[in-house]
């Protein structure tokens, strides 16, 4: 069995059935498809969407940034439920997202991958850059891409080259608020770096 969830229904609606699926033990393989916000009924904020978004609901304003509170780390909740198989992946990487894809397939019990996947009218950028955000994403760290096995050390794509958050960001309306001269401004967008930098560290994606 395969089923393929929004970021809005996996961690936000239907946490509660996700986690009863995988304490249960079911052989089904859960694939989150995460573009951060509920695109389907006008983009409004989930806990999947990153911090300082403008969205419907995280308008920016004289009283807003912008989505204030950090994104729910799902794959980092389904490997404590001690399931066979957890991953992370891009559509930038489209062998690497392959190849964790038929990993999950071919394991028995409950898997979880969650893939990224940039959204040109949520997120307010020209479709034709799609991939170019995607890898953005990755090589800034704000994305890490991984695998986890019980009992086996994490698996992480590496970053070649890292790049300024403020590159990814600055292509897309939902963060322009971001850039403006202030110092406020300043202090967010250094704030995400830090989320960035803590990845990069935590996860090791930097030799």
């Amino acid at each position: 069995v395969v089923i393929i969830g929004g970021d809005g229904g996996t961690d936000d609606i239907g946490m509660g059935a996700l986690s009863g699926m995988f304490e249960r033990g079911h052989d089904i393989t859960y694939i989150c498809y995460n573009n951060e916000a509920y695109m389907n009924t006008g983009v409004q904020r989930s806990s999947a969407t990153p911090v300082g978004a403008s969205t419907m609901t995280t308008p920016i304003g004289a009283v807003s940034w912008g989505k204030e509170r950090p994104t729910k780390n799902l794959p980092a909740i389904a490997l404590a439920h001690d399931i066979p198989y957890v991953a992370t992946a891009s559509i930038a990487y489209p062998q690497d997202l392959e190849r964790k894809v038929k990993q999950a397939l071919s394991i028995a019990g409950p898997k979880y991958l969650e893939i990224h996947c940039p959204c040109p009218i949520g997120w307010g950028f020209d479709a034709a850059r799609t991939v170019e955000l995607a890898k953005l994403a990755v090589q800034s760290g704000l994305m890490p891409l991984y695998e986890a096995r019980p009992g086996q050390p994490l698996k992480v794509r590496n970053i070649n080259k890292v790049r300024p958050v403020a590159e990814y960001l600055r292509l897309q309306k939902r963060f322009r608020h971001l850039f403006a001269q202030t110092e406020e401004a300043a202090e967010h967008l250094a704030a995400i770096q830090s989320i960035a930098d803590d990845n990069i560290s935590r996860y090791g994606l930097v030799d």
